[in-house]
């Protein structure tokens, strides 16, 4: 299954230069679409998100427990969407998270600040929605 470029979209938040949130998803599937994405921040943890057809949402580290039409091809649309998140950061020799990587840095070139310290950017048509529902959901210590 590839994942369309096209219908991909990020999400990147920074504070004080630290990746607050970094967001991929992308639309699968022709007609009824589903979404998957992957999340991550220097505060929180990392994880997946999958929205079906029917805009049900589910926040998980197992891609098994989405409920999904691909359920053959879950892992692997996983395993892109993962590597898609990975690409924007820079980790240790342990896999900790130390910040943003080049790419991630390039794509904040078009950020946006406030007084606060934060700083983010959004891909052409990216949703904030999805923020909302995964940080409901999960251990990412990130609020908006």
């Amino acid at each position: 299954m590839n994942i369309d470029k096209k219908n991909t979209y990020r999400i990147v938040f920074t504070y004080d230069e630290e990746p607050s949130l970094n967001m991929v998803y992308a639309e699968v599937g022709d007609g009824d679409y589903e979404i998957f994405g992957a999340f991550s921040g220097i505060c929180g943890g990392l994880g997946m998100f999958h929205q079906n057809a029917d805009g049900e949402i589910t926040v998980s580290d197992d891609p098994f427990e989405f409920d999904t039409k691909y359920e053959d091809e879950v892992e692997e649309i996983c395993k892109k969407i993962e590597s898609l998140r990975a690409e924007f950061e820079d980790t240790d020799s342990d896999g900790n998270l130390k910040g943003l990587s080049d790419t991630g840095k390039k794509f904040m070139l078009g950020s946006h600040a406030n007084d606060d310290g934060y700083e983010w950017a959004y891909s052409e048509d990216a949703s904030e929605d999805f923020i909302y529902d995964v940080q409901d959901e999960w251990n990412l210590k990130f609020n908006m």
